[in-house]
């Protein structure tokens, strides 16, 4: 009999839980999307879990880019990469090349980005240090490199006194340094010191830095190029990874090289470059359609429009002095609340008054940082936040209270 693991049935029990509560694995009863509320079990809830920040995967442009693509080219061209694109490829990743300002190479996902990516750049006789939240994709990846025997280690999040001391250490044992990280993180939605990480490899040429930008992608930038590239535009030993299936409002990924060689060695040797199947016409379509809204001028007026809701709910929470985790300018917020059934009692209450939010348990975050979990997207009027802000104030005391009692 197949024994499962002690890792496999803590995730199982946990996501079991949420799912028991209606917390986890839902789907929508919506006949028709709006973007500002989902219908789950009959109840239509304000909607502050979408990551399509910009609220674009609505706009008129990309539904006809894609009933365009779709038109032209089918529902689908069944061939790697390796011997064919389909023709909207070309233009594509010319229009990303324009708007990130590198070398720019379009992937199926940014999961498989990863993973075509780090087993070509990281070889043999470099070393991997990881921050200790870079999102599990990029852990997924690096465990390709770490069978490799690649040496791999974690620092602290954004510790970067540890980050210099283990760099300088590092580097007289190996040939590259690669440090790993996220622009955006996912969960608490604070930004990486994108800048003083610029200033380290300045100092250690060595050192290189790969960034997972998945969820800085438009809302900030020029040409809405996101968090990372806004900060540090693309250089030597730096490479970014980015989404076009979140605020982008389309689908796929994308690896911003700083020159053509790099860009020319993941294309011809990543993996899912060669063996995963492509960006589907319908995708491509929405892309080009989506790409050609963050070169315009429009993309600034977008950009406004979100940071007025953001600056809105920061302020908000600030009023009411709830525990965020982290105040920046990024859409994502995360409020701590500790333990896991604390975490589950807001979340249905919320879901209780109209609003869907995230249960945020392990491992998307560390055992004892449980909380709830919500996002801010254009759909979302200042009325809506102000009422989600006043709710979780109002239920906060309640389920400390109901988690004293139930330990009593």
């Amino acid at each position: 009999m197949k024994i499962k693991s002690s890792w496999t049935s803590t995730i199982d029990s946990i996501v079991n839980e949420g799912v028991s509560h209606g917390l986890a694995q839902c789907t929508t009863d919506d006949a028709f999307y709006n973007g500002r509320t989902v219908c789950l079990n009959g109840r239509h809830l304000l909607n502050f879990a979408l990551c399509s920040y910009l609220g674009l995967e609505l706009d008129s442009r990309l539904k006809q880019g894609t009933i365009d693509a779709v038109t032209r080219y089918g529902t689908q061209f069944a061939v790697s990469r390796g011997y064919l694109s389909a023709t909207p490829y070309t233009e594509l990743e010319a229009m990303l090349e324009e708007l990130f300002g590198g070398y720019a190479l379009a992937t199926p996902t940014t999961t498989l980005g990863h993973i075509a990516a780090l087993p070509v750049l990281i070889q043999e006789g470099d070393v991997i240090i990881l921050d200790q939240m870079v999102h599990n994709s990029v852990q997924t990846a690096v465990k390709l490199v770490q069978a490799q025997g690649v040496p791999v280690e974690t620092l602290l999040h954004g510790d970067l006194e540890m980050l210099e001391e283990r760099v300088s250490a590092l580097s007289k044992q190996y040939r590259h340094v690669w440090y790993l990280t996220d622009g955006v993180y996912s969960m608490f939605g604070d930004l990486a010191p994108v800048e003083e990480l610029g200033k380290l490899l300045k100092r250690y040429e060595q050192l290189h830095l790969y960034f997972d930008d998945a969820h800085g992608m438009s809302w900030t930038g020029k040409h809405g190029r996101g968090y990372v590239l806004d900060c540090l535009p693309i250089q030597e030993r730096m490479v970014v990874a980015t989404s076009m299936c979140k605020a982008f409002a389309a689908g796929g990924g994308a690896l911003i090289f700083p020159n053509a060689r790099m860009h020319r060695q993941v294309k011809n040797c990543g993996g899912p470059m060669i063996f995963s199947g492509p960006i589907q016409p319908p995708m491509l379509g929405a892309a080009i359609a989506s790409a050609c809204i963050h070169l315009s001028p429009e993309i600034l007026q977008l950009q406004k429009e979100l940071q007025e809701r953001v600056s809105l709910c920061n302020r908000l929470l600030k009023e009411y002095d709830l525990p965020l985790a982290a105040s920046s300018k990024s859409p994502i917020f995360y409020i701590k609340l500790g333990h896991p059934q604390v975490a589950a009692y807001m979340v249905e209450r919320l879901m209780n008054e109209g609003f869907y939010t995230n249960y945020a348990v392990y491992p998307a975050v560390s055992r004892r940082k449980s909380g709830v979990r919500f996002t801010v997207t254009r759909h979302l009027s200042a009325e809506d936040i102000h009422a989600l802000v006043e709710a979780i104030a109002c239920n906060l005391p309640l389920v400390q209270k109901a988690r004293l009692r139930e330990k009593a």
